[in-house]
């Protein structure tokens, strides 16, 4: 392979790869805590739609508890999140014989 067909496969590669984010990007996620919270988070990490599935929880004494449970449901979706990417990394490393762009 020369060197003009070498830089035309790693530019392929790289238009895939960035196909692929993109399409993490605009993917929605959902984490749940304990039935109480759901959130929706988009694959760029923004925060789309948080449901509050247990109605306890908007009560005012009740306060700190919602909010430990938006955290936790937004960590749930971080750890997808973070799950798909490196699948897509690994995907593109292992095709790249280990080298990424």
């Amino acid at each position: 392979m020369n060197m003009q067909q070498m830089v035309q496969a790693m530019q392929k590669t790289q238009r895939e790869f960035n196909k692929e984010y993109a399409k993490l990007e605009a993917q929605e996620f959902i984490g749940n805590a304990n039935g109480a919270v759901e959130v929706k988070v988009m694959g760029d990490f923004t925060l789309k739609e948080v449901h509050i599935l247990d109605n306890d929880l908007l009560k005012p004494e009740s306060k700190d508890e919602l909010s430990e449970m938006i955290v936790l449901a937004y960590t749930k979706c971080q750890e997808q999140i973070q799950k798909a990417t490196e699948d897509i990394n690994n995907k593109f490393q292992k095709g790249a014989g280990g080298m990424m762009f």
